[in-house]
């Protein structure tokens, strides 16, 4: 009896272990799938997180340096709005480091188009936060009024 059941647990071992190998194969290939795109998406993160970096630094650099002197001097025409965009992207392209460059070029195709577009979203994008910062004492003045107004209308 004992060696019946030797010789049929070397059978369902014989059997069992080339499947359980081939599961075995397929699990470390998915895992290694996984991993290998889990680093391309850090990577990909990594270096779209430098490009907009370099790109808000160097909206805000131009701003500060090139086009607020240009505003109070009464001076920003479309001539110079151009400079100003060129002045960004050179800016930009020092400051990105060669890899993100070359991740950019193999993602999305010419570099500069890339950042042009995404230097003009910055462009409006800062205009929106300088506008808002100066409304809101505004706001709180009409706030103020507000409850004046409902103060002396209780009374």
């Amino acid at each position: 009896m004992q060696e019946f059941l030797k010789e049929i647990f070397l059978a369902v071992i014989t059997a069992a272990v080339p499947v359980l190998t081939a599961y075995i194969v397929v699990l470390i290939r998915k895992v290694g799938e996984n991993a290998a795109a889990n680093t391309e998406n850090v990577k990909a993160k990594t270096y779209i997180m430098e490009a907009a970096e370099a790109i808000a630094a160097a909206v805000a650099a131009t701003n500060q340096t090139y086009v607020d002197a240009l505003k109070n001097a009464g001076k920003f025409d479309a001539e110079a709005q151009k400079q100003a965009a060129q002045k960004a992207l050179a800016a930009c392209l020092q400051s990105i480091s060669p890899a993100a460059q070359r991740f950019i070029e193999s993602a999305y195709g010419d570099i500069r188009e890339y950042l042009t577009t995404r230097i003009e979203a910055e462009v409006r994008k800062q205009k929106g936060e300088a506008a808002l910062a100066l409304s809101v004492p505004v706001f709180g003045e009409l706030v103020s009024t507000v409850e004046t107004t409902v103060e002396e209308t209780e009374e």
